[in-house]
């Protein structure tokens, strides 16, 4: 069967590449979103600051067990089915995929809205923390080592 256009551009990665790759998007967008939520409230007084970053971080824990830790468990499944070498992009399923780009989209939104600086860096922070905390799931299947001839994952 002769390969098609699409399949020869098509940039292919194994198991491992695809989770190191998933990894470091949570965890670069977390510690990205967790800064940015900071940086919004730089004008507040260090104490709204400190109340918006640890009450986030506080609700970004609790978010990253009820929420994203099972995300992220599926994240690592998904790609621990796929074949071998299979197409980076395919590191998240169009579910995940759908879900990004909804929850970019709510941060525009949330940016754009005349809301206090303060919730917003609570909120920033809450998802960001979250995110990145739930990274540690990803980070430890990518660093388990796997049998020869079986899938990484």
């Amino acid at each position: 069967m002769p390969s098609t256009i699409l399949d020869r551009l098509t940039p292919r990665a194994s198991p491992q590449t695809r989770l190191l790759t998933a990894t470091m998007v949570w965890s670069a967008v977390g510690f990205f979103l967790t800064a940015k939520g900071l940086w919004l409230s730089r004008e507040s007084s260090l104490l709204s600051i400190a109340a918006a970053g640890l009450g986030g971080a506080g609700l970004g824990m609790i978010k990253s067990r009820l929420v994203f830790d099972r995300v992220a468990l599926k994240i690592i499944d998904h790609i621990g089915n796929k074949p071998r070498r299979a197409c980076l992009g395919g590191l998240f399923s169009v579910k995940n995929w759908t879900l990004i780009l909804v929850m970019a989209l709510f941060g525009r939104v949330l940016g754009a809205l005349p809301v206090d600086a303060t919730l917003k860096t609570g909120v920033y922070v809450m998802v960001g923390s979250g995110l990145a905390f739930s990274s540690r799931l990803m980070w430890r299947a990518w660093r388990k080592p796997s049998p020869p001839g079986l899938s990484r994952i």
